[in-house]
């Protein structure tokens, strides 16, 4: 088994909704965060959603907002994400990287 090609590189098609910032302290904690929204097919199965919402994906420090500045949403990107698990089944994905679309001039 070969389990370093798990967490190979692998970029996504995605739709980006926005983008929020914050760095601030809450409750003596220092918080410094960005946060990536993006469209998600809502999980059909049990009949009681269809169609689109948005997933909230941690995308570092409020420093990586600043990548954003200019683009016009919603946006078409390209994503990486790191998708870890808690050993109890649930799964959590964080945005690594993104490629916004260039300029076109």
């Amino acid at each position: 088994m070969d389990f370093n090609s798990i967490s190979q590189p692998a970029y996504e098609r995605a739709i980006i909704m926005g983008v929020t910032k914050f760095q601030g302290e809450i409750e003596g904690s220092k918080i410094d965060t960005c946060t990536v929204f993006i469209a998600t097919k809502f999980n059909d199965e049990t009949g009681n959603a269809t169609g689109f919402g948005v997933a909230k994906i941690k995308f570092g420090s409020s420093i990586n907002f600043g990548r954003f500045n200019g683009v016009q949403f919603p946006t078409n990107a390209d994503v990486l994400f790191e998708r870890t698990t808690n050993g109890a089944g649930k799964q959590t994905s964080i945005l690594k990287d993104v490629k916004l679309p260039t300029a076109k001039g």
